[in-house]
């Protein structure tokens, strides 16, 4: 299975996979720690029955050589007083055939290795001033060190490492582990198919399908969402369908207003109705120009175009030529827009300059934006306020319904661009990233 999932810091599959991390490395910490007491444990019951074991053939040894004396501090009560034996490697009298015989009894025997290769081919376990612990060949070998001779002994029981069975211990923690994180992460896979078919719903794609077989709840909200989907695009579908039926129907009798309007003669009365007829029909152009940009079917035409052209052409859209505007070309910007709808942008905002301020616009091309300006009072509201459809306080219905701020910034966001706003020097200033 594919858990490559690319995560950052927040996200849900990072923490879990940094607490699986976690949890291994402690696991073969304590797996780590545990082995190297309990082998020093060990080593420690080795040298205590290592040096018991001496000190019991050593006392074995010697309780002939030396007969019992009186202590002389119970002399009262005549108990038997055996001194310690001398150390039995400076006895002249050591049996060393009757030593390794009493050593025998407690699985034992005096080594007859070479020290040098001893020392140099073996494990050191555990080394202290007058006594050392070696591994060799499967045999633990103990060496007792004085001032005036050494003694290597040989512990006969074999050697059963137990480190096989704590690298199996730790290859089935890994196992477990792993295995558990994986199917965590199958688990929560799903989720991060519906954060991505979320993402792509956002961009108003509605030819999703987030519909799962699993029982738990992440395939539950995934189902609740695919349904929601699939209404969602049912309405859009009737609502795309109303609105260009009701359109082509006005626009028929619409045009047949025109039409008997330009047959009456000149008058207030004519007058009346060519300005009605002509308001119904920016309408539904308006209204058309909204339906194509929120359907999220616009077919963009993109192509390469100087900016300066789509300027010229957005002026020609206003039916005014390039003094009507202050043009300040820092840079020969060139870029790949949909040229009739790039035209509509610039000509909207060079519109509500012309609207609403007391000047010339200004229109500042750079490499990177491109600004228009206009002297006028700064917006009352947030920019984003402005954005929405139907704000009639920048564009008052006398002059708009409020949809030419809305129809600028969906157009942009089409390209991949952005709008930001500011307002500096008494200016409303209208930038276009690119």
């Amino acid at each position: 299975m594919d858990i490559n999932l690319s995560m950052n810091k927040n996200s849900l599959f990072f923490t879990i996979t940094l607490f699986f991390i976690v949890l291994i490395i402690t696991a073969h910490l304590i797996v780590y720690v545990g082995y190297n007491i309990t082998k020093q444990q060990q080593i420690d019951l080795l040298v205590t029955k290592y040096m018991k074991t001496l000190h019991r053939v050593e006392k074995e040894i010697f309780k002939d050589i030396r007969p019992p004396l009186l202590n002389p501090l119970t002399k009262k009560d005549k108990r038997e007083y055996i001194p310690p034996p001398p150390p039995f490697i400076f006895h002249n009298k050591i049996d060393y055939k009757k030593f390794n015989e009493e050593l025998n009894k407690y699985d034992m025997s005096i080594a007859l290795l070479d020290l040098e290769k001893l020392e140099s081919n073996s494990v050191v376990l555990a080394k202290e001033a007058d006594w050392t612990v070696f591994e060799y060949q499967g045999y633990n070998y103990f060496l007792k060190r004085t001032p005036f001779k050494n003694l290597l002994i040989k512990d006969n029981i074999k050697i059963n490492k137990k480190t096989q069975y704590i690298i199996l211990l730790t290859i089935l923690f890994n196992i477990v582990f792993i295995s558990f994180y994986i199917f965590i992460i199958k688990k929560l896979k799903p989720l991060k198919a519906l954060k991505d078919n979320i993402k792509e719903f956002s961009k108003g794609n509605l030819n999703i399908d987030t519909s799962s077989s699993g029982r738990d709840e992440i395939s539950d909200v995934s189902n609740e969402f695919n349904n929601a989907i699939i209404q969602i695009k049912e309405l859009t579908q009737s609502r795309n369908l109303f609105l260009r039926n009701i359109m082509h129907e006005l626009k028929t009798p619409i045009t047949k207003g025109l039409l008997i309007s330009n047959m009456i003669e000149d008058n207030n009365y004519k007058k009346s109705l060519d300005k009605l007829f002509f308001r119904l029909e920016y309408l539904i152009n308006e209204f058309a120009k909204i339906e194509k940009l929120t359907s999220k079917n616009t077919s963009l035409n993109i192509k390469e175009y100087r900016l300066i052209d789509i300027v010229d052409e957005s002026l020609d859209l206003l039916f005014l030529n390039i003094s009507s505007i202050e043009l300040k070309v820092n840079n020969s910007a060139k870029l790949k827009v949909d040229f009739e709808l790039f035209s509509l942008v610039i000509k909207n905002l060079i519109d509500n300059a012309l609207k609403y301020g007391n000047k010339k616009p200004i229109i500042e091309i750079y490499q990177n934006h491109m600004t228009i300006s206009n002297y006028s009072e700064k917006l009352k509201k947030p920019f984003t306020e402005y954005t929405k459809p139907f704000n009639r306080e920048y564009e008052g219905s006398q002059k708009g319904l409020g949809l030419g701020l809305y129809i600028v910034s969906n157009i942009i966001n089409l390209h991949g661009f952005n709008l930001k706003y500011k307002y500096e020097e008494n200016k409303n200033i209208f930038i276009i990233n690119y």
